[in-house]
């Protein structure tokens, strides 16, 4: 990577076109109106997501989200269907670890249509039986299909070994046995658990007046009335303290690696000085970054390397990872050249043109995060979610260019350690 060529664009948006407002139902509207085409993009989010489940019903969050648009008590999931094709427009919905979402896009025109829809199916889902079953039955099979996917498995048994009891160590799509033990009633249940007016964050972004747009949501959430039980609070997790090695046989041709341990939340003071590490020592695109540089480029031990500690971080601790596939004969030299690449980091300063170069990068490609309004709606609420502020976008690059050597080092020291990571390798058997 030159950062000399990357694109120097200004931001796609203004901070000040952003309008919150919270409805007396404590449902938080977000509005940014933007005219560059013609066309609307809805984001609704709440705190939903497969964190606040238990191991006996896992999958339950993710099962209620991709049922939301699957009929509702006034339209069939066809109907609903129907209804946002035949305008050009999309409607999606599902749940993450953190969040249910749903999600819709339109041509302005067609926007009270769009936002009928996304009220419809999130305040009245029908939860019907038949369809209950049959999401039921689909992520089953998925959840089969996943268990041949090395990246996959991979990423489940690391998950396990670093989140111990803590509700990350599940995937949030769930266990095949305890998908298969869910019933309309724990679905209805979640529903009525998580979603409520004051757990709902509404975002729209595009081409509409916002004077028209605002007291239009109001109308629509305004009359949303239902109980607020509280969230209840995930359990705490402690980083691993010493090394371990998990090995798990797969058929395949090469074995894929993480490397690793626990990370850090989003609101740790040292997300952006890590953020410049990461950049350093395992993410940034092209050729510049350690890992993919040494292991990848010079060693040829493999096509697909990195490493990062902030990209997974949120409302809970993330993870640190570093990741290679490579062929079996070389597992033992891949793990060694990453925990190498690991400890010099932690022990040896960076040279200030690699942190000059990792600094032009993430202030130079900061903007292509906020090209769409699709992106820009989902930005708002992460920066709601996470307190970062809507001037978050300008005191980004402020934030980066004020790393120093002396940071990096120190924030390599507090957060890598390579000497208790946890080691999880999917593949043959040498």
């Amino acid at each position: 990577m030159n950062p000399s060529t990357v694109d120097k664009r200004p931001l796609a948006f203004n901070t000040s076109d952003i309008v919150k407002k919270v409805l007396p139902n404590g449902l938080t509207l977000l509005v940014c109106e933007r005219h560059n085409t013609a066309t609307i993009s809805i984001e609704v989010s709440l705190l939903a997501g497969s964190r606040l489940e238990t191991d006996e019903v896992a999958g339950l969050a993710s099962l209620t989200g991709r049922l939301l648009t699957e009929g509702t008590t006034s339209r069939s999931a066809e109907e609903i269907a129907l209804t946002i094709e035949s305008v050009g427009g999309s409607l999606d919905s599902g749940t993450g670890t953190e969040g249910a979402v749903v999600s819709a896009s339109t041509l302005s025109r067609d926007f009270d249509l769009g936002m009928e829809l996304c009220a419809d199916v999130l305040l009245h889902p029908a939860f019907e039986v038949d369809r209950v079953i049959h999401e039921r039955d689909k992520t089953i099979s998925e959840i089969r299909s996943a268990q041949d996917r090395p990246r996959t498995v991979l990423d489940w048994k690391f998950n396990e070994m670093i989140y111990g009891t803590h509700p990350l160590h599940r995937p949030a799509v769930g266990y095949e046995g305890s998908v298969a033990k869910i019933d309309r009633e724990q679905v209805v249940d979640f529903h009525r658990r998580f979603f409520f007016p004051a757990n709902c964050f509404v975002s729209v972004v595009g081409d509409f007046e916002r004077e028209v747009i605002v007291p239009k949501l109001g109308e629509i959430f305004g009359s949303w009335v239902a109980t607020a039980p509280p969230i209840p609070e995930t359990p705490g997790v402690e980083r691993q303290t010493a090394s371990t090695e998990v090995f798990v046989p797969m058929d395949k041709e090469q074995v894929n690696i993480y490397v690793g341990h626990l990370g850090i939340r989003r609101s740790n003071p040292d997300y952006y000085p890590l953020n410049v590490l990461d950049v350093i020592l395992g993410s940034a695109p092209g050729f510049t970054s350690r890992i993919p540089k040494r292991l990848r480029d010079e060693q040829g031990l493999a096509y697909s390397t990195f490493a990062n500690i902030t990209q997974s971080s949120g409302l809970d601790p993330g993870r640190f990872i570093a990741y290679i596939g490579t062929s079996p004969e070389h597992r033992e030299r891949a793990i060694e050249g990453i925990l190498g690449e690991i400890r010099k980091i932690v022990e040896q300063p960076v040279a200030p043109d690699e942190l000059r170069d990792a600094k032009q990068y993430l202030t130079g490609s900061f903007v292509f995060q906020f090209q769409t309004n699709s992106q820009i709606a989902h930005f708002m609420i992460l920066a709601e979610r996470y307190g970062l502020g809507f001037d978050y976008v300008e005191k980004y690059p402020g934030l980066i260019n004020s790393v120093s050597v002396d940071d990096i080092a120190r924030v390599a020291k507090t957060y890598l350690h390579p000497e208790a990571a946890t080691v999880v390798v999917v593949g043959p058997k040498r």
